[in-house]
């Protein structure tokens, strides 16, 4: 019966490695974000500033393109 609640109270190596795999997922994220939402020394914008702009002259080319009359 003693060997089975000391076996109950032990953590698993399972347990651990999630927990470590969570730590490893929040600080690459953390990282990747700092990153496209940081502006760079010399430039203007961040990533995702620059990737906004793109999608507005695509969808204004694109928008201006389909106002022509066939």
């Amino acid at each position: 019966m003693r060997s089975r609640l000391h076996r109950r109270h032990r953590s698993s190596p399972r347990r651990a490695q999630r927990g470590q795999v969570i730590a490893e997922y929040v600080i690459v994220a953390g990282i990747l974000a700092v990153m496209l939402f940081a502006t760079f020394p010399g430039a203007d914008r961040s990533v995702i500033g620059l990737l906004i702009k793109a999608f507005r002259d695509a969808w204004s080319t694109y928008s201006y393109t389909l106002s022509y009359p066939l």
